[in-house]
């Protein structure tokens, strides 16, 4: 029997599979990253532009995919309805070729392979978005948190949308005229700070007081902050978007002040550390600094880091909830199965690694770029190291039980 707490616990592999290959992605975009410098012209440029739909639809989109599957039950506190996890099934495997096929056409002339690339994430979204939505608007408990969740689909509908126009507009059949860094302000608006900023708001608000013991955010400041949050992103308004964010902060700050859990873990240092620098970025927004730098410092400074010290805290708990459900005394801790020095060099070098890609944009040198770039293979390598190795120990942790158990009954 699965202990109370874990009962609404998804398969494991619908939610480690995505996040896998999300791994991968990650690590490939940064080395695709080698192919701009930042003193040439970045708009249009095909190195560029594939590793940063490698971040996007690699990265940030099969991430929250995976976590996504689990984090919506424990939003709602029930087992999902029929049909979930198939649908989770089928549309895993839809986002991931279809990122692969469409990524891959980035490099070179985009052509068939980027157009069925692209049907199949858009569709593997929707249905996804489709499914998730039945959960959320029939459920009770966690309204406003919800409500964010229900938000976020919505802006990824519309970003979805921009991404059809500008994926025709390249491919010689347009749809609107739109003005290229106006299409691609919105579809960047939508999708980051829409869709996954949305979702960051509600994992964060909803796993950072699980883990450290502490009231979730206040529901009331929440609810203003959504209110400010959408509101900036759908009238461009850069100054409604700042004070969704401050709000934010605000409530998630009480929060951590009425803590149990004193000892903050670096994993869930570095994610709070994403969360806050979202101040930052939007203040770089109201400064209008120029918008390759926003981007990659919402990427790496902020999305990542987020994904990053969530990533190296839900896994590793899913392996110990599937490996052990049925032995919960005398299984080891989640946190004795991972390599804490590692989780601590993996978090913390993300957002430094961003940092340089900054500087090396801001004033145009090549060896802080590439610095950063270094820093950043060797971080997600690092990420996806420790994962594989959490799973190993779980294995071989589960395996030991199991014979001890074996022991155990032949001796009586």
């Amino acid at each position: 029997m699965i202990p109370a707490q874990v009962r609404t616990l998804v398969p494991a592999r619908l939610v480690v599979f995505p996040v896998f290959f999300s791994m991968i992605s990650e690590i490939i975009a940064w080395i695709a990253l080698l192919g701009w410098n930042p003193t040439s012209l970045w708009y249009g440029n095909s190195a560029l532009l594939a590793a940063t739909h490698l971040i996007t639809l690699g990265g940030l989109m099969l991430a929250l995919l995976g976590m996504g599957w689990q984090l919506v039950p424990v939003a709602t506190g029930v087992r999902p309805k029929k049909g979930w996890n198939r649908a989770a099934e089928i549309t895993n495997y839809a986002a991931i070729i279809g990122t692969i096929l469409f990524t891959s056409s980035l490099f070179g002339k985009m052509g068939l392979g980027s157009m069925i690339g692209g049907i199949l994430v858009i569709l593997s979204l929707i249905v996804r978005s489709i499914f998730v939505l039945r959960e959320l608007l029939f459920a009770k408990g966690r309204k406003i948190i919800r409500i964010w969740l229900v938000f976020a689909e919505f802006s990824l509908w519309i970003g979805l949308g921009y991404g059809i126009i500008l994926l025709a507009n390249r491919l010689g059949s347009p749809l609107i005229f739109l003005q290229p860094f106006e299409g691609i302000a919105d579809h960047v608006a939508f999708l980051l700070f829409g869709w996954v900023g949305g979702w960051i708001v509600a994992m964060a608000s909803i796993l950072v007081p699980m883990f450290l013991v502490s009231p979730e955010p206040n529901s009331k400041i929440l609810a203003g902050s959504g209110i400010f949050w959408f509101s900036g992103i759908a009238f461009s308004n850069p100054i409604l978007w700042f004070l969704g964010v401050l709000l934010f902060v605000f409530a998630m700050m009480l929060s951590l002040f009425r803590r149990i859990r004193r000892k903050i873990s670096s994993d869930l240092r570095v994610a709070l550390f994403g969360i806050f620098w979202m101040l930052a970025l939007a203040i770089l927004l109201l400064a209008n600094t120029p918008l390759i730098i926003t981007i990659v410092a919402a990427f790496a400074i902020f999305t990542l880091p987020v994904l990053h010290g969530i990533g190296l805290r839900i896994i590793p708990f899913l392996f110990w909830a599937y490996g052990f459900h049925d032995n919960v005394k005398e299984a080891p801790t989640p946190a004795q199965l991972i390599n804490q020095k590692m989780v601590t060099y993996s978090a913390n070098s993300t957002p430094l690694a961003g940092f340089l890609l900054v500087g090396g944009i801001y004033f145009q040198q090549i060896w802080l770029w590439r610095a950063g770039i270094l820093l950043g293979i060797i971080s997600a390598s690092t990420y996806l190291f420790v994962i594989f190795l959490t799973a190993f120990h779980t294995w071989t942790a589960h395996n030991r039980l199991q014979a001890s158990a074996g022991t155990r009954i032949k001796e009586q």
